[in-house]
């Protein structure tokens, strides 16, 4: 982490499919920008006291905004795409042979045809990605500690790893993954899991006092009952006179478990269909076909 962090305000860098890979120039190669989630200590949490403006400028350069994004595809692009597949390729050239031979009737039906499935289906399209859209991208106003107990309202894009975040105590809607340090948290987890079960979340134990367990290093799965995930909504929270429930951030944007679903939503694997492949191999076999007719007629035609 500390690799990472070294200049955030000169990094090189690119993004594929959401996620961002920076040039480690120590290892000489590019490595997937994570969180605060890997290669710290359960006690370095305990001792986060929140991130000034200026560390938390810094950081934002790095990891950007805590946002998850969902864009709705132009109806161009789906429109070039959709007609780029062989069915439409191999129906503008039946279209062609069937004017040519006068079949007007019959040609114009299967244009009608083809541009009333194309526009459902980009229609279709894109009404799915409008309402993955809204039902994804949230905004909430968060309460983060600058240090020496003062808290400030900020809006949660501005959020970062290793901001130092009150829970409030009438519930949230998560905008982040955070481990808590200190309260409990009951929440509900039906966005990633599907089942709405409350859960009880509890503080990461404070390791800072025993010599023997000070470097448990922290591991998500592991601790994953003291880690409030991003999407899930803070139903109750308790604490002990006047203590704060406080969280310390570690994974913001589509470094978060709700980012992660959405990618898997917004690029999924491919999958290899069988008629996908018989498609392929139709217009194959066509176009054999009509290659062979045609050198058959150019020969006939040139021998006559």
């Amino acid at each position: 982490m500390g690799k990472q962090l070294r200049d955030e305000n000169l990094i090189r860098y690119f993004v594929v499919k959401r996620v961002k890979f920076i040039w480690n120039a120590e290892e000489d190669k590019y490595q997937k920008l994570r969180g605060l989630e890997v290669n710290n200590t359960c006690s370095y949490f305990h001792e986060a006291k929140g991130l000034s403006y200026e560390h938390q400028r810094k950081r934002r350069v790095l990891y950007g905004s805590n946002s998850i994004a969902v864009h709705v595809t132009p109806i161009l692009s789906l429109l070039f795409k959709e007609a780029l597949s062989p069915f439409y390729v191999f129906q503008v050239f039946s279209v062609s042979v069937w004017f040519a031979d006068e079949y007007y009737y019959y040609a114009s039906c299967i244009i009608i045809i083809s541009v009333i499935s194309l526009s459902t289906s980009i229609y279709q399209t894109r009404k799915m990605q409008r309402a993955l859209r809204n039902t994804i991208q949230t905004s909430t106003i968060v309460t983060v500690c600058r240090g020496n107990d003062v808290y400030e309202d900020i809006p949660s894009e501005d959020l970062v790893p290793g901001d130092v975040i009150e829970v409030p105590h009438h519930g949230c809607v998560m905008q982040c993954d955070a481990v808590l340090i200190s309260g409990n948290c009951i929440v509900n987890e039906s966005m990633l899991t599907g089942e709405s079960v409350p859960v009880t979340k509890t503080p990461l134990p404070d390791t800072r006092h025993s010599s023997s367990s000070r470097n448990t290093v922290f591991n998500m799965k592991e601790h994953s009952k003291h880690t409030l995930f991003c999407g899930t909504q803070v139903i109750q929270t308790r604490y002990y006179g006047n203590q704060k429930v406080r969280a310390v951030v570690v994974r913001t944007g589509f470094l978060t478990s709700k980012g992660e679903l959405v990618r898997a939503i917004l690029y999924p694997k491919p999958v290899d269909f069988k008629f996908n492949r018989d498609t392929y191999l139709f217009v194959g076999i066509l176009a054999s076909i009509a290659g062979i007719g045609l050198i058959y007629t150019v020969i006939v035609k040139v021998n006559s």
